[in-house]
């Protein structure tokens, strides 16, 4: 059984993810982090043995760590599972340059970063990918982001994910993204390739949070089983 932390367990994503978790039988939810314990209440009164904290340093044990919080620092949410030995996956965005924050050769856990939790935009880089071997004629890239009104970063973590990805296929260096903030989309992508007289678009949109809550279970049976290492959801795919 892995035993599972969440980081920002309250919020949105981690809610989700929490509810997800109930239907496991692979995966027990230890506890959470919050970044009041005000905050706790939010959390389902019918879950037992959940250890609701509010100070990272009272995390003592955990095979898997999934940071999906807002404001808590990523570099002592690293440290702390260097000290206690559990793998952790980056589901948070907003915080920073990780390649900055997770140095590959001086890892002694394993670390997936997931702006994106879903499968389908891990399926999206392969069609990409795919695409980018048929050297289209391509006039300009760019990409449409949408998300709730309360998303806090913007461009999206999944949009700058994206950007890189189609930079590294494409030999494309200036592409724009476009945000754009309602009152309730989940998360909308969607990538224009601009070609002679046509335009070929490759669209990705959740439909509701459990998308990513799903990702999440998946991500965390697979990153528990990984040596040390920096890992992306390329990876995810193609093991």
């Amino acid at each position: 059984m892995i035993k599972l932390f969440i980081c920002g367990i309250s919020g949105r994503l981690g809610s989700s993810i929490v509810n997800e978790i109930k239907k496991s039988s692979s995966i027990h939810l230890i506890g959470g982090l919050v970044s009041g314990m005000n905050n706790a209440s939010k959390i389902n009164s019918s879950l037992q043995g959940i250890d609701i904290i509010s100070d990272l340093n009272a995390l003592h044990e955990a095979d898997v760590v999934i940071d999906c919080s807002t404001s808590f620092d990523l570099t002592k949410i690293k440290e702390k599972c260097e000290e206690i030995g559990a793998s952790l996956i980056v589901a948070s965005t907003g915080k920073g340059e990780l390649s900055e924050i997770f140095k590959k050769k001086s890892l002694s856990i394993p670390v997936i970063a997931a702006p994106n939790l879903s499968f389908g935009i891990a399926f999206l880089n392969i069609l990409l990918a795919h695409a980018s071997e048929k050297r289209l004629s391509i006039k300009k890239i760019n990409i449409e982001e949408t998300h709730h009104n309360k998303k806090i970063d913007t461009p999206s973590g999944t949009a700058l994910m994206l950007k890189k990805e189609l930079k590294d296929l494409f030999k494309f260096q200036d592409i724009e993204i476009i945000s754009n903030r309602d009152e309730s989309s989940v998360g909308t992508h969607k990538i224009n390739l601009y070609l002679d007289n046509e335009i070929l678009s490759f669209e990705h949109k959740a439909l509701d949070r459990n998308a990513f809550a799903f990702g999440a279970v998946k991500l965390i049976e697979w990153i528990h089983r990984k040596t040390p290492g920096f890992y992306s959801l390329h990876d995810t795919v193609n093991n």
